[in-house]
């Protein structure tokens, strides 16, 4: 009994550790990036002068693999 309610500890540590998002901000005009071990939310909010308003606003979710990018890679 014991061992069993250890491993089901050690699953909701790993599956924290796993969604748990760190938030980062980028000097682009306020986009923010919350990045996860499995996911990558990105809150656009970046200067462009070729989109009418001035901004390019939006949120994209990109999941694992494909979140290990720089922000860079996702702006293209």
């Amino acid at each position: 009994m014991k061992k069993k309610v250890i491993i089901v500890i050690a699953a909701a540590i790993l599956l924290l550790a796993l969604f748990t998002p760190i938030k980062s901000s980028v000097n682009d005009g306020g986009t923010t990036v919350y990045s996860a071990i499995l996911y990558k939310v990105i809150i656009w909010h970046q200067i462009d002068y070729h989109i009418p308003g001035g901004f390019k606003t939006g949120t994209e979710i990109h999941f694992f693999p494909n979140n290990f990018h720089d922000l860079e890679y996702y702006t293209k």
